[in-house]
């Protein structure tokens, strides 16, 4: 698998070559499924260390980028210390930023913190990209790798390199629960509405959820994890929000904030459930590949229910 596993009492003497003393407090951290993450504290600050295998190459750099373009942004991305080489693995030293990940609130404190998760999505998108070109993902010097945003959409459904981070993957619709023909249907479904999809470029997270983004009273603290980001419509953002926490509603209350401010948004609907069917698809491809089963099957509930109530 992707996610490596490492001994903390590994890393120790790494910390202290780094720092120059003895860390405290070390501990693996969060339930990422990337990275393995440890926190740990060093002369009264805290700070995360993460390691990654080769597949994910470009992911700390990416960070590293981001963190320096959103730094007078007011979006708080913990910037990157130390990057480098360990045991075969890669290594990023950042500084522990505070908050819980939204997926560990209480309800109450969810749905306190839900207007500050749309105005930070929203001021994501209003980053200036105009120094960059090409959509979709990126590379850890900011050049996009698809010629369109449709290019990159459609690229879902071929198979990668073999050090690509799902290489060559058509093996999964033989040999595991990945179903070919659903995964051809909802293919198809999201071919059918690119032509609502406009040839726009934003930032956009693609991945802004779940344990990626920190929050403490009513506040974000923390938006982590840009592995995935890429250049596109910003509403693949709201798709991905209103995908993954149905109670919520994210589609309502995302374009009733836009009207709230006069901004149209056309198709915004038909926008919406295209890039949930990639989304679905490429969950697939996640789920296949770790063998998780039954988040494959609410995938599969989820995109359905969607796709009928449109």
């Amino acid at each position: 698998m992707v996610k490596p596993h490492i001994d903390p009492s590994q890393i120790g003497q790494l910390l202290k070559d780094r720092f120059g003393q003895s860390v405290e407090r070390l501990a693996p951290v969060g339930t990422g499924q990337i990275s393995s993450a440890f926190s740990f504290s060093v002369a009264g600050k805290d700070y995360i260390v993460r390691f990654n295998t080769g597949k994910m190459a470009m992911a700390f750099g990416k960070d590293q980028l981001i963190a320096e373009r959103l730094a007078s942004s007011g979006i708080p991305v913990p910037p990157i210390l130390h990057r480098g080489t360990f045991d075969g693995l890669l290594f990023a030293i950042s500084l522990k930023y505070p908050g819980v990940p939204l997926d560990e609130l209480e309800p109450s404190d969810y749905r306190r913190v839900i207007p500050a998760v749309i105005e930070t999505l929203d001021t994501i998108h209003r980053i200036d990209i105009s120094d960059t070109q090409n959509y979709g993902l990126f590379d850890d010097r900011g050049a996009g790798l698809f010629p369109s945003w449709a290019d990159y959409l459609l690229d879902v459904a071929n198979e990668e390199s073999e050090e690509g981070f799902y290489g060559k993957w058509h093996w999964m619709f033989d040999e595991t629960f990945v179903d070919r023909e659903f995964f051809d249907r909802i293919y198809e479904q999201m071919r059918s509405l690119l032509k609502y999809c406009p040839e726009e470029r934003f930032l956009v997270h693609a991945d802004y959820a779940f344990g990626n983004v920190l929050a403490e009273d009513g506040k974000i603290t923390a938006v982590l994890d840009w592995a995935n980001s890429v250049y596109g419509d910003f509403l693949y953002d709201v798709a991905w929000l209103d995908i993954g926490y149905p109670d919520a509603d994210y589609r309502s209350l995302f374009e009733q904030y836009y009207r709230d401010r006069g901004r149209s948004m056309p198709h915004y609907a038909e926008r919406l459930v295209c890039y949930q069917c990639y989304i679905c698809l490429d969950s697939m491809r996640w789920y296949g590949m770790s063998g998780k089963l039954s988040d494959y099957e609410w995938m599969r509930r989820r995109i359905l229910k969607i796709l009928e109530q449109n």
